[in-house]
């Protein structure tokens, strides 16, 4: 019913003048019987094309969503592991900051201790050569 309607519609139209609307029914009168038979097997070829292109697009939708729905568990999975390393990341580089932190405060009082152990060192030897002179 559907394309028959349509084919009635695509005659309709291919009967019409270039602006479009109906041919006034004494202009379609002029048109031999072969003529409006030819026109109509026209409509009809263009409604079975235009049916055609719409199945084939149909088709061609239906398998890309099989394949969206095919690779949503993959994509899903994958952004999971995404999040988990995501996770995983930011606690390594707070860890990795804290020890950093940690590392220089380490390095500060080793200087520290060096200075001390040097002005140690000094003293030490200032008590062995006064020692020694006495």
């Amino acid at each position: 019913k559907e394309a028959a309607a349509a084919a009635g519609e695509a005659l309709a139209t291919s009967l019409g003048p270039p602006g479009g609307g109906l041919v006034p029914l004494e202009d379609a009168s002029q048109l031999t019987r072969t003529d409006l038979y030819g026109k109509y097997v026209e409509a009809v070829e263009a409604v079975a094309a235009a049916v055609r292109g719409k199945e084939e697009a149909e088709a061609e939708l239906t398998a890309v969503v099989r394949e969206v729905q095919a690779k949503a568990p993959r994509i899903l999975e994958m952004r999971r592991q995404y999040e988990e390393l995501v996770a995983a990341h930011d606690g390594l580089s707070t860890r990795l900051h804290a020890a950093m932190v940690e590392g220089e405060a380490a390095a500060a009082h080793a200087a520290a201790l060096e200075t001390k152990l040097a002005a140690s060192d000094s003293e030490i030897g200032a008590l062995r050569a006064e020692n020694a002179d006495l």
